[in-house]
């Protein structure tokens, strides 16, 4: 399940950033979770219908949704605005560095001199991507800023998540998740709605016009993305908790840049080549007899 959701998440990199050029970061967000919500009301009304989500933790549930989807989203979909998926898709996957040391705060997880050494080198290969050698940064710092920002909203996302996994159905919580994050992109999706430019969009298959293209990518971020991977997600930290989960996020960059090399044209350079690869030594140290 954990294996799928990375899938799914080192996908929508790509195809959010494939989006971008013929919507804007709003509307892209505020479609997919409209989709997803209602795929998601119609499952849990048809199959769950009798395991309903206690409402004292709707609270609990609304706070798990301003930091993810809203606030995460806001930082992901701008960021990939100003730099590439693969960049943006390194910077997520330092989530299981700064998560060792969250749970090391907040449940007293036990940190030994190997996982801070994990921490360190990992930070390093994400600074070796974006800074040149002149020591400037080579990718857009709003855009690294605004990626990070969707790292540190995971972070208070899984220290909720940890409280309410356990105790309530992860169907009931995502769709219930979804919607909220629905509701909050509401008044900006009225604020900036536009209508959107297909003109400047170029269709990725050859066999679907930009409008169709659109179409195929959304639906796949609303099934896939928001949908199904929280859901494995979920079911995955049930079993095994946040820390361990979010080892499997090693795995996002690697589909990013797979997917970007076939579907954008992403160049690969010594430099990040050598990054991803001090990146995910350093994350498999932070986990090392985690």
């Amino acid at each position: 399940m954990l294996t799928f959701s990375m899938l799914f998440w080192g996908t929508s990199f790509v195809f959010t950033a494939a989006l971008l050029p013929v919507l804007d970061p709003i509307s892209i967000i505020f479609t997919r979770l409209l989709i997803a919500a209602v795929l998601l009301w119609v499952i849990v009304l048809l199959f769950f219908r009798k395991q309903k989500l206690p409402k004292p933790l709707l609270k609990w549930v609304f706070l798990l949704a301003l930091f993810e989807p809203f606030i995460y989203f806001l930082g992901e979909t701008y960021g990939l605005q100003r730099i590439s998926p693969v960049v943006a898709s390194i910077i997520i996957s330092t989530i299981p560095v700064f998560t060792a040391i969250v749970m090391r705060i907040f449940f007293q997880a036990k940190l030994s001199a190997v996982n801070f050494l994990g921490i360190f080198i990992s930070l390093s290969g994400v600074l070796c991507m974006i800074i040149n050698k002149d020591l400037t940064f080579g990718a857009d710092l709003i855009g690294i800023l605004l990626i990070f920002l969707a790292v540190f909203s995971t972070l208070g996302y899984g220290v909720i998540l940890h409280k309410l996994s356990k105790t309530t159905h992860p169907v009931w919580l995502i769709t219930v998740q979804n919607t909220f994050g629905f509701l909050l992109f509401f008044p900006l999706f009225l604020l900036m709605r536009e209508a959107p430019n297909y003109e400047n969009g170029k269709a990725l298959f050859s066999f679907l016009s930009v409008k169709e293209t659109m179409w195929f990518y959304i639906i796949t971020l609303a099934v896939f993305c928001s949908a199904l991977a929280f859901i494995f997600y979920i079911l995955a930290v049930r079993k095994i908790g946040v820390a361990k989960s979010n080892v499997f996020s090693n795995l996002i960059p690697i589909i990013t840049a797979v997917i970007s090399y076939f579907l954008l044209d992403e160049l690969f350079t010594t430099q990040k080549i050598v990054g991803i690869a001090i990146v995910i030594f350093g994350l498999v140290l932070t986990q090392k007899n985690y």
